[in-house]
């Protein structure tokens, strides 16, 4: 008989294969004591594909965000003339507060600080463009990786689950009338939230399934967007980290 379907503090995955007297499992148990999550009856799961696109996900999200920081940062010419408008303005005000005496000096800074002034609005206008250009270029990258993902692994499910062995009592909020599908399609969208409410991109993911199946699947492309999402996430809160520090 199967092992019961919960188990608190930890995450069981069966590799089950269906058939009238013979199945075959595998258990994996994770301690999840304060995590507590229903054990995952699979039925499909390519391991080494899955790390593949972790990996892949992680590469391209890290090489994006990079990228991007690169042309959305000013840079260092761009630094040394906003310090060097900031001194210029300093020293205007303070040979203008000396009066009449100082009209020389303080109109040789006046003029500078809007030649200073005008350069480094070209700047931020070069670096706007430049993070434009980027915006496009990356727009373009990204739809290239969906449709080279989508084409390497069309119809090909990394994971699917049997929703048959889902029982009620793991899931409380099913009625008993909800078919195995949906079952595993919401366990699914549980695990991904809030990536599975991202509308079209998720059922984009799963083109090329098996129509029946696809509810209970997981497709290439959802893998690799998960690795960049939390990619980028950790991305995100390092650039902030160091920004705090500095």
């Amino acid at each position: 008989a199967p092992p019961p379907l919960h188990r608190r503090g930890h995450i069981h995955l069966i590799d089950y294969t269906p058939g009238p007297s013979n199945h075959t499992e595998t258990s994996l148990l994770v301690d999840m004591t304060y995590l507590p999550y229903p054990e995952i009856p699979y039925i499909i799961v390519h391991t080494g594909d899955i790390l593949l696109l972790l990996i892949f996900g992680f590469v391209y999200e890290l090489a994006v965000r990079v990228y991007q920081h690169k042309n959305e940062r000013r840079t260092a010419h761009e630094r040394r003339v906003g310090t060097q408008l900031a001194t210029l303005r300093y020293e205007a005000a303070r040979k203008r507060a000396i009066g009449p005496s100082a009209f020389v000096e303080t109109a040789k800074l006046e003029r500078a600080v809007l030649a200073t002034e005008k350069e480094s609005e070209k700047l931020a206008q070069s670096r706007e463009t430049r993070k434009a250009r980027a915006a496009k270029l990356v727009k373009r990258c990204n739809q290239a990786c969906n449709l080279l993902v989508m084409a390497t692994y069309w119809g090909i499910a990394m994971v699917a689950v049997d929703g048959s062995r889902l029982s009620d009592a793991s899931f409380e909020s099913f009625d008993i009338v909800d078919s195995y599908n949906n079952r595993a399609s919401s366990l699914w969208k549980g695990l991904f939230f809030p990536l599975s409410y991202n509308g079209l991109n998720y059922k984009i993911a799963q083109f090329g399934i098996d129509g029946d199946m696809r509810p209970s699947c997981v497709g290439a492309l959802t893998v690799v967007w998960a690795a960049r999402v939390t990619t980028g996430e950790c991305v995100d809160i390092a650039l902030k980290w160091r920004d705090a520090t500095r």
